[in-house]
């Protein structure tokens, strides 16, 4: 096969970066999440929530209805041995669990998938691009899934990308273009992998000075209309 432009999109083990060279930074937590689907009986409105506590974050995000139920997908992050000892609990526990870590705020929750176990790591690549080659998504950058922040990088990698392509298509995959993919991408992508890993560390924190000022914090955040407002306009790429 021969091609103008190849795009990694394969993944935080990217065996297309790794071919082209490009180095990694990473950052290890101790953590683990723990992904599934439940169904509760307090519909969620299409409002995505979530729940921090010491360990991580405990996050609803809206999917449609199942079997009739309203119904989220869950990640659920904690320290890893945690998280692994809650992956063998039977349904029944396991829902008891999980109903109490989400404060009931969508009534009681049920199981409806299985459970898998994802390890967190925050990790950015040193270069956007290769030689023909522009990385892309969690070949890129990977983070704690707080905020959809890597759902959000990821469309905004391509829609840079394909923008770059429409401005200059004879261009496509020269140096010149994955130059620019590289300069107008990397400063995004650093400030928002540092910003994610702060937001986790201080989620992590277990001693009651640091707890304490994480709810300050996100209660000062919350009750300020214009400064959530501006953190959702820049968590999605507005501002």
């Amino acid at each position: 096969l021969r091609a103008r432009l190849v795009v990694a999109a394969d993944g935080r083990d990217s065996p297309m970066r790794a071919a082209a060279g490009i180095g990694v930074r990473r950052m290890t937590y101790g953590q683990k999440a723990l992904a599934f689907a439940v169904t509760h009986s307090v519909p969620h409105d299409n409002v995505s929530t979530e729940i921090h506590r010491s360990g991580g974050p405990f996050t609803l995000v809206p999917l449609p209805d199942y079997q009739g139920r309203p119904s989220s997908a869950v990640v659920w992050l904690d320290h890893g041995r945690k998280v692994l000892e809650r992956a063998q609990l039977d349904a029944p526990a396991f829902e008891a669990e999980m109903t109490e870590r989400s404060c009931g705020v969508l009534g009681p929750l049920a199981l409806a998938s299985r459970r898998t176990v994802w390890p967190i790591i925050s990790q950015h690549a040193e270069q956007m691009a290769g030689e023909r080659l522009a990385l892309m998504a969690e070949a890129a950058h990977v983070m704690p899934p707080i905020g959809a922040q890597g759902l959000n990088m990821s469309l905004a990698d391509l829609a840079c990308l394909l923008d770059l392509a429409e401005a200059a298509p004879q261009d496509l995959g020269d140096a010149g273009m994955l130059e620019r993919y590289h300069r107008k991408r990397m400063r995004d992508v650093r400030m928002r992998v540092t910003g994610i890993d702060a937001l986790n560390r201080a989620s992590i924190a277990g001693a009651q000075p640091l707890r304490d000022l994480r709810a300050m914090g996100l209660g000062a955040l919350h009750a300020l209309p214009p400064v959530r407002q501006g953190l959702m306009r820049m968590g999605l790429g507005l501002t």
